[in-house]
């Protein structure tokens, strides 16, 4: 049965052959597991502005063999510097979230870093298109996707974490750009309520040029999945 984990919609994609060019991975943390997994043959630009995350960047990158560069610094709606505020939900850890503009309130460490949009990043001759784009920022995601109005189209997917309170708007606003939904991957619940998910899109137009729409030569029911946790019964 597939599974709503974030590995088997990115080994789906492979298997239609959606192209990606390169990586674009806003918010890397100390690495993205299921991006290096299905596209380590691809360059990856990694934007993560906590500094100290940087050693473990780049030694699970080089483990990997993954072609990568990593920029110390934020993506943005605009270019110059900004506050981020650091905190930890995990004791032992220094930092778990990593926020701009001091939105982790008065329990959050501050600093200033550089931010810059991703259309004054891109395109570069060493990142050929389609891109990859994950954002993944604890909050920021939407003034992100504003700050790359320009390279959107030059995007075959984008993957954005959404929580309940922003999911709504933040799916208008990606398919305002020119995408479709293609998945709903790795739920996080608080409390046994849905709380968080990754939202996955691709290009309308590489859907269109490779002939991916949704039903597009009929319905067939063999081809048909209903997820169930527990019987794992198709209907």
């Amino acid at each position: 049965m597939r599974q709503p984990l974030k590995s088997e919609a990115l080994q789906k994609l492979r298997e239609l052959r959606v192209p990606v060019g390169s990586v674009i991975d806003v918010g890397v943390l100390s690495g993205t597991e299921a991006l290096i997994a299905a596209y380590g043959d691809c360059k990856h630009l990694l934007i993560e502005p906590v500094a100290e995350y940087a050693p473990r960047i780049a030694r699970i990158y080089g483990q990997a063999g993954i072609a990568h560069q990593l920029l110390t610094l934020a993506a943005a709606e605009t270019d110059g510097e900004m506050t981020l505020s650091t905190s930890s939900v995990e004791s032992g850890t220094p930092i778990t979230h990593a926020r701009l503009g001091g939105q982790n309130g008065a329990a959050g460490v501050e600093r200033r870093v550089p931010v810059r949009r991703l259309d004054s990043l891109l395109p570069r001759p060493d990142l050929p298109a389609p891109h990859y784009l994950k954002i993944d920022v604890d909050g920021a995601e939407a003034a992100i996707l504003r700050g790359a109005a320009g390279m959107l189209a030059s995007c075959s997917v984008i993957e954005v974490e959404a929580t309940i309170a922003d999911f709504g708007p933040r799916v208008a606003l990606i398919l305002s750009a020119g995408f479709q939904l293609f998945d709903i991957v790795e739920p996080c619940y608080y409390d046994g309520r849905l709380a968080e998910v990754d939202l996955i899109f691709l290009n309308e137009r590489i859907i269109s040029e490779a002939g991916l729409g949704l039903f597009q030569n009929g319905f067939d029911i063999a081809r048909w999945e209903a997820y169930r946790a527990y019987s794992g019964a198709h209907s």
